[in-house]
This record gives structure tokens, C-alpha cells and sequence, in this order.
């Protein structure tokens, strides 16, 4: 029972005994008067009477007896009554408080059961989080190594049934991947904590860039993908890409699994725009197999498809539509379905976002390059317990020329680090004698170490990046890893060096930069264009001397165009460009030519020492050169 009910019912007790003793004292005080009352009479008698006295007779005094008597009696009744009324009293708010001590009591019960259930709902759902925890960790840990190995085996030269035989597999895992983080999503979903982003993103980019992800299994099953897009949707809004494209890509998935003929068609228009807010409708429409009008409430059930045999001729776990339609409602949005059985399906999902000022846009990022940089020169250690995934690490080291050393457990990279000097840290969580938190606590609390520690994890719940960076980590990448994710880290919290271990923007005049991009690692280019300019520089130099000792203009116009063509490969245009193009107009006259050929010649000279000095790092140990 809630406490206001108790406070109402210690109110009622007190009132009826307020009122007791008032009803008490009234009636008291009547009884009183009246024996007041009678004994002034009887006293007036009696003064009358013994005034009389001889005259008495026995009839008078027994009559004074009698009135004397019920005076008596009257007392004695007012006593009663009394009596009787304060015992009920007493009865009254001895009840009254047997009641409420009994409700508090019930209370307190109640309140203890409570306690109890929240406790065990709590125990309940952490034994829930550690399930999904370790789940996510057994599962991914395998697939982090079948991800990793298929994505290696598939930049090599492969004959067709090999490459079709990898493919497969790369597929299966992906797939997998996606049943795995639909339970996880669900899991996020149910205790609150999936978060949704207020970003500005291009939502043309993303409608498209969806529709390429299904460019293959659109071929594959010979069912066009069309992608209509409204042109008056602005060029950039904000809200969350990362649900967005979630809730498109299991749509757009659902179409083509249902649908063998005809085609699926993606539209994206707007449905009503007011002020800076703007609601756009996303509408996935296929020709499949159709849903029966009384299964339409059903699909978005937990575990449950429009019919009872998907599952086994179409596969899924009957999660896909229950998450779209709780990202939808995350977002304030709506989402409705319309099918007829053998015509096709249609899903319309409705969701508001913010029109994104001018000021607010994100710069345009340049496209990614295909290749990952190489980064001689690191000293990257990994601490994973697990045998296969060592090997795919070291293998993506080795395409980074990133030099690499392994721990298999927290204790050991301790003890490496103690004694070593490295770059970064890669730390698995779950290790066997010292986990990666534990391992990360001692890095920074005893070898006081600020060396970036990077977790390496399966465990992929929300919430786990923070509570890495929390106990002292930098980041955070899931498994399996993504090249992509490993190219950000090292771009993040590394500084690209040399072969030779120097940093490669560590000299004064030539900048590596230019010559690394172009090269794309290949060391035997870096080597022969480096072995060219110093071939062929200290040559340029000496006749753009002699030119300028014959103060001859033509000639130093043709030479200094010559030396803009070397000088590129070792950044120096920023430096040399000005005095180069004063050399190389026409209207410079002869006079004008000694401080630019002056300046030439000084950056040139120095560029040409640390050139040697890079070239240093193709020698081998007994003077030989690499190649």
C-alpha cells in the first residue's frame, strides 16, 4: 500500500478520536449541569426544610432520600459513561494504529520483495550482457580471422573457381557478421542504450552508396536496383547516416530476398518541409512474393516472418523489420506497409531531420585510396592470445612494413614494454592472466607510459569504446578489423617515418610526402628517382652557375624549366617555384638574375645533402645497394 494511503488512514484515527472526546466532554458536561442543578434544589430543600424542621415528618425526609438517591445515581452514570467512552477511545485508536502498524508493516514487505526483484531483474540482466558479451567475443574472434584471411587471399592472382570458392566464404562470414549485429542491435535496443547522432551528412551520397552495396547481388539475381531521388531534397541535412543507411540496407535486402523477377525500386522524396526542418520519405517497393493482409502486423514481431517455411527457403532471423521499425520510432519517425500477395511489397518509412546551415557542412573529403600506405620505421606491438589472429595481424603489419612483435597475454606486453621502445599499442581485452585492462592500468599507472593503446576487441556492446577510453586506452576497433579502421588509427596516432626509422618530414628542404604517394611503398621507384635527382641535380646546378657567370638569359631560362621537372620528386616547388619563375620570364632582365640564381642554388645544394642522406636507408650492410 502507498504511503498516502497510510497518511489518510492516521488521519481518519485521529479525527474519530478528536470527535470521541469532544462527544465525551459534551456529554459530561449536560450530566454535570444536571447534578449541579439537582444538588442546588436538594440545598434549597434542605435550607427550607430545616427552617421547618419541627414541622418534619417522616414523609419529607424519606422524599429527600429518594431525590438524594437518584442525585447518586446520576453520578454514578456520568462515571460510566465516562469510563465507557475513554475505553472506546482507547479501543478506537488502538485499532486505528494495529491497522496502520499492520500496513507498514505489509509495506515494508513490499518494499523488501521490491528490492529483491530489482536486484535479481539487475543480476538477470547483467547475466544477459555478459551472455551477448562473450557471444559476441567467441563469435567474432573466428570471423575476424575468416574476414581477415579472405580479404588477403583476395588480392592475389586467383583463377576464377578459386576467386568464386573465396567469395562464397567472404559472403557466408559477412553474413554471419550481419545476424550477429542484428542480436546485438536488439540487445541495445531493449535496454536503452542505442544512440542516435545529430550529424550533418550528404543524403544523396548515402541513398546512392547503398544502392552500389546491392549492385552485385542485383546482377547476381538479374533484378534491377532503381534509385530515385527527389532533386529538392537539400544537398546536406542532419541526423543519423549510420541508421539511416541500417534501415535501408535491411529493406532494400528484404526486397531482393523476396523478389526473383521484376525489379525493387528505391525512392526518396519529401514528404513535408517546414522552416529548417525537413521530413523525408524513404520507399522501398519490389515485385516478390507479397505478404497476405493479415500477416502485415506480424512482420515486425520479434523472430517472426510472413510466413512460418521463410526461414528455412529464405533464411534470416525474423529480426530485420523489428529493428527498422524501432530505429524508425528512435528517430521520431513512422514507418507502413502495403503488399498484396504475388504483386509485391512496399515499406515507406517516414523520418524528420534538421536542414544543415552552410556554416555547418563538413568539409568534402577526398576520396580514399585503393592501397594502404606502407609506414617503415614503426615498432607496433600486439598483445592477442589467439594464434590465427596473430597471424592476420602480423600479415597486416607486414603489408605496412610496420614492424611488429607479439604478446599473447597482458603480463607479457608489460614486460616488453618495460624494456622496448614502440610506436603503439594493439590490446586485445580478453587475454588469458592479465587482461587488456588490467595490462593498460599498469601501463599508465606504473610505467607511466603515454604510448597510444588501441583496443583490439570482439566485444562489441555499446558503451565499450567508453569504457576502454575511460580505463586509460585511445581507442577502440571492433572485430573483425577493417583495414580501414587500422589505416585511421595509424593516420591518428603515428607520425609516418623512413625505413632508416628518421620521421620523413623530418628534413629542412625536401619533402618526402609527394614522392611516398606517388611510390605507394614501392622502394625500388623511391630508390631510382632518389639515385636520379642526385644524378642529375649537381649537373643542373653547375650550368645554371655558368649561365649566370656568362650572363646568358635564354640559357638560364631553359635550365631553370629544367630544374622545376627534378625538383618536384622531392617537394621542393614550394620553395623554388618564386625564384624558378623569375628565372623563366621573359621580362626578367640580366641584372634581376643574381638573387634567384643565388637562392636556386643554396636550397638545391642543401636538398641535394638530405637526398643523400635518404639514400643512405637503401644500403645494405656491406655497402651494397638494394635491387
Amino acid at each position: 500500500m502507498r504511503i498516502r494511503t497510510l497518511v489518510i488512514y492516521i488521519t481518519i484515527g485521529f479525527v474519530a478520536a478528536v470527535l470521541a472526546l469532544i462527544a465525551v466532554q459534551y456529554m459530561t458536561r449536560r450530566n454535570l449541569e444536571e447534578l449541579i442543578s439537582a444538588n442546588e434544589n436538594l440545598l434549597d430543600e434542605y435550607r427550607i426544610g430545616s427552617g421547618l424542621s419541627h414541622q418534619a415528618d417522616s414523609i419529607s425526609r424519606a422524599t429527600l432520600a429518594r431525590k438524594m438517591d437518584a442525585v447518586d445515581q446520576s453520578g454514578q452514570r456520568v462515571l460510566r459513561w465516562n469510563l465507557y467512552v475513554i475505553v472506546g477511545v482507547l479501543a478506537l485508536l488502538t485499532a486505528v494504529f494495529a491497522i496502520i502498524i499492520g500496513r507498514m508493516k505489509k509495506q515494508a514487505e513490499l518494499i523488501g520483495q521490491l528490492n529483491i526483484s530489482e536486484r535479481k531483474l539487475k543480476e538477470a540482466v547483467l547475466v544477459k550482457e555478459n551472455f551477448l558479451a562473450n557471444m559476441s567475443h567467441e563469435i567474432r574472434t573466428p570471423l575476424n580471422a575468416i574476414l581477415g584471411y579472405t580479404n588477403l587471399l583476395q588480392k592475389k592472382k586467383l583463377d576464377a573457381d578459386t576467386r568464386l570458392h573465396i567469395s562464397t566464404v567472404q559472403q557466408s562470414g559477412e553474413t554471419l557478421l550481419a545476424i550477429v549485429n542484428d542480436i546485438l542491435d536488439l540487445s541495445k535496443i531493449e535496454s536503452g542504450m542505442m544512440r542516435i547522432e545529430h550529424v550533418p551528412f550528404d543524403p544523396e551520397a548515402l541513398v546512392h552508396s547503398v544502392g552500389t552495396m546491392f549492385h552485385h547481388r542485383s546482377a547476381e539475381k538479374q533484378v534491377p536496383l532503381l534509385v530515385h531521388f527527389d532533386p529538392e531534397i537539400p544537398e546536406t541535412i542532419t541526423g543519423d547516416p549510420t541508421r539511416l543507411t541500417q534501415i535501408l540496407v535491411n529493406l532494400v535486402s528484404n526486397a531482393f530476398k523476396f523478389t526473383e523477377k521484376g525489379e525493387v525500386n528505391l525512392r526518396v522524396t519529401v514528404d513535408r518541409i517546414d522552416g529548417g526542418r525537413i521530413d523525408l520519405t524513404f520507399e522501398v517497393k519490389d515485385t516478390g512474393i507479397g505478404i497476405e493482409s493479415a500477416r502485415l502486423e506480424t512482420i515486425f514481431e520479434r523472430f517472426r516472418q510472413a510466413e512460418d517455411s521463410t526461414t528455412r527457403q529464405f533464411g534470416g532471423t525474423g529480426l530485420g523489420l523489428s529493428i527498422v521499425r524501432d530505429l524508425v520510432h528512435l528517430q521520431d519517425g513512422r514507418i507502413s506497409v502495403t503488399s498484396k500477395p504475388g504483386e509485391g511489397t512496399s515499406v515507406k518509412v517516414t523520418i524528420p531531420y534538421r536542414i544543415t546551415a552552410v556554416s555547418e557542412r563538413p568539409p568534402v573529403e577526398t576520396p580514399a585510396s585503393e592501397t594502404h600506405p606502407r609506414r617503415p620505421g614503426l615498432r607496433v606491438l600486439i598483445a592477442e592470445d589467439h594464434v590465427i589472429n596473430q597471424g592476420l595481424m602480423m600479415r597486416l603489419m607486414e603489408e605496412r612494413a610496420i614492424e611488429a612483435r607479439l604478446a599473447v597475454n597482458g603480463h607479457e606486453a608489460v614486460e616488453m614494454l618495460r624494456t622496448e621502445p614502440f610506436d603503439l599499442v594493439f590490446m586485445d581485452i580478453q587475454m588469458p592472466g592479465m587482461d587488456g585492462y588490467t595490462a593498460t592500468r599498469i601501463i599508465r599507472e606504473e610505467l607511466k607510459l603515454t604510448i597510444p593503446v588501441v583496443a583490439m576487441t570482439a566485444h562489441a556492446m555499446e558503451g565499450e569504446k567508453e569504457k576502454c577510453v575511460r580505463l586509460g586506452m585511445n581507442d577502440h576497433i571492433a572485430k573483425p578489423v577493417r583495414e580501414s579502421e587500422l589505416d585511421r588509427i595509424f593516420t591518428s596516432y603515428t607520425t609516418p617515418t623512413s625505413a632508416n626509422g628518421s620521421p620523413e618530414n623530418a628534413f629542412k628542404v625536401i619533402d618526402l610526402n609527394y614522392m611516398r604517394e606517388i611510390s605507394n611503398g614501392d622502394t625500388i621507384y623511391e630508390k631510382l628517382v632518389t639515385e636520379q635527382f642526385l644524378h642529375l641535380m649537381p649537373r643542373e646546378l653547375e650550368a645554371l652557375s655558368a649561365a649566370a657567370g656568362k650572363h646568358d638569359p635564354g640559357e638560364i631560362r631553359r635550365i631553370a624549366h629544367g630544374i622545376k621537372t627534378t625538383i618536384s620528386i622531392m617537394g621542393l616547388n614550394a620553395l623554388l617555384d618564386e625564384p624558378l619563375d623569375i628565372l623563366e620570364s621573359e621580362t626578367t632582365v640580366a641584372t634581376d638574375f643574381a638573387s634567384p640564381v643565388e637562392q636556386v642554388l643554396t636550397i638545391c645544394k642543401e636538398a641535394l645533402g638530405e637526398a643523400g642522406v635518404f639514400y643512405t636507408q637503401f644500403l645494405i650492410p656491406d655497402g651494397r645497394t638494394e635491387g
